[in-house]
């Protein structure tokens, strides 16, 4: 049935801007697909969809061709009957940048319209040590010599996606607290796009990582699920009912701050007991000097040199190292079931640098898990490891701009301001 019969008096300006919005989640989730394939999969009348699709044609989003060109990359399709005609989303409609902001490195990241890497630049600096001003002017250099380098202008940037960690108030794009920033609260989206006169969003890093895994990952045919991930510190992505949520202050799925009790040991956000006090590389580091001889692990580059020698060692077979990491699972799959006893995800993906210690903290991760999950869910809930690298932010920051595009209009309040009539 046509989705327009079920809202009759409905807008019709509104109803055009949400079947468009219906047609291009379609295309882009199960491309390379038919017309009628995607009347099929949103029930909009044929008419209705060819007219959508004819307009992104023309406005250069969609590319067609025959099915075995598509399938094969080759010449026309051989055999009888009428050649089907397949469409796909066109990768080089436009261009987005995408910045992750981590303590010890910024990584700035120039990607198409599907989110394939363009052109990658690594800038090791100290963030935490410098204003956030600076931080903006570096941004501004690094992303003028990328999006160069990539042969192209800043006026082919359809717009920047910046990652950062902490408490990030996406709608505003103001950091209300970070390990970078501390407790300062710059509007830094807008620093960095008036300095580039490009519409630039901000969002906290790991809800990055689950827009990558909704549009492109291990998320796009489920509706409900949530990303873990695990490196300086412990966050959490969550899609419920094919929504990022953010919760109503736009501060929703701190998973890392969950408590696993009234006291234990003190988190960098000034609390005690968080989930991250207990399993992230910080944490891990603490207990680990008390083991072996580490450097000042206060500086960022020694502290992120210090724990890949850390589970170096563990995996090598350092047992007094490898309990670290069978705590730190032990404690982030307590957290986990909890939540999924709550929310019911279909699958729980974890990411993170923090997995380079690979089954040493998976392992109990999924044990704890299941046996703390209530027993009509036990063997129901899938863990998925997201393989790690700085694609994976990069192809979130490009997910992030896209969803500012891409948004149903009836979703619009709550799309940052920097993106609106970009």
């Amino acid at each position: 049935m046509d989705k327009s019969a079920t809202m009759q008096t409905a807008d019709p300006e509104l109803m055009r801007a949400i079947n468009r919005f219906h047609v291009l989640d379609t295309l882009r989730r199960f491309e390379p697909i038919s017309r009628v394939e995607i009347g099929a999969r949103t029930r909009l009348a044929r008419a209705t969809v060819s007219a959508i699709v004819s307009d992104l044609i023309a406005e250069g989003l969609v590319r067609e061709g025959l099915a075995d060109e598509v399938a094969e990359g080759t010449g026309p399709a051989a055999g009888r009957g009428r050649p089907r005609i397949m469409l796909r989303m066109n990768p080089q409609a436009a261009h987005v940048v995408g910045i992750k902001l981590s303590l010890h490195q910024i990584a700035i990241l120039v990607t198409n319209l599907k989110a394939e890497v363009l052109l990658s630049l690594v800038l090791p600096v100290r963030t935490e040590r410098i204003a956030p001003e600076v931080i903006a002017d570096l941004l501004e250099d690094g992303v003028r010599n990328s999006v160069a380098k990539a042969g192209l202008r800043l006026g082919d940037i359809l717009g920047i996606g910046i990652g950062v960690p902490g408490f990030i108030d996406h709608g505003a794009g103001v950091v209300t607290w970070s390990p970078i920033f501390g407790r300062a609260m710059p509007a830094f989206a807008r620093m960095v796009g008036d300095r580039l006169g490009v519409p630039t969003i901000m969002e906290n890093d790991v809800n990055l990582v689950t827009l990558a895994e909704r549009w492109f990952g291990q998320g796009q045919d489920i509706d409900d699920f949530m990303v873990v991930t695990v490196e300086h510190g412990v966050g959490m992505g969550l899609f419920l009912n094919g929504e990022l949520y953010r919760g109503h202050h736009g501060l929703g799925a701190e998973f890392g701050h969950v408590k696993l009790g009234l006291d234990g040991p003190r988190c960098r956000c000034g609390q005690t007991g968080c989930i991250e006090a207990h399993a992230a590389d910080y944490a891990i580091l603490r207990e680990a000097a008390r083991i072996i001889e580490l450097p000042d692990v206060t500086d960022a580059f020694a502290a992120h040199q210090a724990i890949a020698e850390v589970t170096r060692l563990a995996l090598e077979g350092d047992e007094r190292l490898a309990a670290l990491f069978t705590r730190a699972g032990a404690a982030l799959g307590l957290g986990i079931a909890n939540l999924c006893n709550v929310l019911n995800p279909a699958r729980v993906i974890v990411s993170g640098a923090g997995t380079r210690a690979g089954s040493l903290l998976l392992d109990p991760l999924r044990a704890t898990m299941e046996t703390n999950l209530i027993s009509a869910l036990q063997g129901r809930i899938d863990v998925l490891v997201e393989p790690w690298g700085d694609d994976v932010w990069a192809r979130g920051a490009a997910s992030l701009v896209l969803e500012g595009i891409y948004r149903a209009p009836w979703s619009r309040v709550d799309r940052p301001k920097a993106l609106i009539g970009a």
